[in-house]
């Protein structure tokens, strides 16, 4: 059975997206939650989740930041108030995370996330050992290498199908440490709308940004591999991810409303390459409008990806 597993900006957004059909909704808070459209409360969090459980959906809880000591600290407070509301899963990056998770008074299920580093079914088993139910596969892996990694994998692997990647984080503030450099008001850092070009590039644009747990750079194109969703399915590669981080919250909602219905197609085997097309073309007018679009490192051949 085909999942579908979204972003969340807003409760109203939640909701939405779960009356649209989106099996598992992604939010979080600003401690723990890494690279997340909004932040949300726990008091957000329980209505959130209270209404996904009314229609049989899920909530996965973001806690895929690196950890430092004092985040270490509130894991466990943090563990125990996420599962009183009802959280159904949690996302982890951390191996300090895990650590804690084997206590059995703490303990849910896990997606492992650990980014770009997901790319062998090796790893992915090694996880699964330590009690991963699934792993978020790095952004890098082709198609081609997928196939490998899903014939051997002994969990479900989760691959993102739209938005933003990340290409490298740094726990330093860079933009911080830049814009004293130029003696320029930090205050001019616009919230997530700055972009990095390479020097003699001119149609680069790396999406840019600092918060709490340092600064995020992110490909050039955000990715939309809604054409080949058919060929995801019938390798069994059926847990898709959206991610809306800079996808503005009614466009992310017409978004996602696409990629259920490819999802449905897909299910009734009703899907056609021209309907593909059409949907392509309809989330490229709803894609934010300084962000391209593409396939990132999907359709490379292995030797390309070094």
């Amino acid at each position: 059975m085909i999942k579908l597993i979204a972003t969340a900006e807003s409760i109203g957004q939640a909701k939405k997206l779960i009356d649209l059909g989106i099996d598992q909704v992604v939010i979080g808070e600003e401690v723990f939650g890494l690279r997340l459209p909004a932040y949300f409360s726990f008091d957000e969090m329980k209505e959130v989740i209270d209404y996904a459980h009314q229609y049989k959906k899920e909530v996965i809880i973001a806690m895929n930041a690196i950890l430092h000591n004092e985040q270490i600290k509130q894991a466990r407070s943090f563990l125990k108030k996420i599962k009183e509301i009802g959280a159904d899963q949690i996302m982890v990056g951390d191996t300090g995370l895990i650590q804690i998770l084997k206590d059995e008074d703490l303990y849910l299920p896990y997606i492992y996330n650990a980014s770009v580093l997901m790319t062998s079914s090796g790893q992915v088993n090694f996880w699964a050992k330590y009690g991963a139910k699934r792993a978020f596969v790095a952004s890098e892996v082709p198609f081609v290498e997928l196939k490998d990694m899903l014939a051997e994998s002994q969990i479900p692997l989760v691959y993102q199908v739209y938005g933003s990647t990340c290409i490298h984080q740094s726990r330093r503030r860079l933009l911080n440490n830049y814009f004293n450099y130029i003696h320029k008001d930090v205050e001019e850092l616009t919230d997530r709308d700055l972009f990095l070009s390479e020097p003699n590039k001119k149609d680069s644009h790396y999406s840019i940004y600092t918060d709490q747990h340092g600064t995020h750079i992110f490909a050039n194109k955000d990715l939309n591999l809604i054409e080949y969703l058919p060929d995801l399915a019938n390798v069994q590669q059926t847990h898709w991810y959206l991610d809306g981080l800079f996808t503005p919250e009614e466009a992310f909602k017409q978004v996602a409303r696409h990629f259920i219905r490819v999802k449905e197609l897909i299910e009734q085997d009703q899907v056609t390459l021209e309907g593909l097309k059409l949907h392509r073309v309809a989330i490229e007018q709803y894609h934010t409008k300084n962000r391209e679009l593409g396939t990132g490192f999907f359709l490379y051949e292995a030797d390309q990806v070094q």
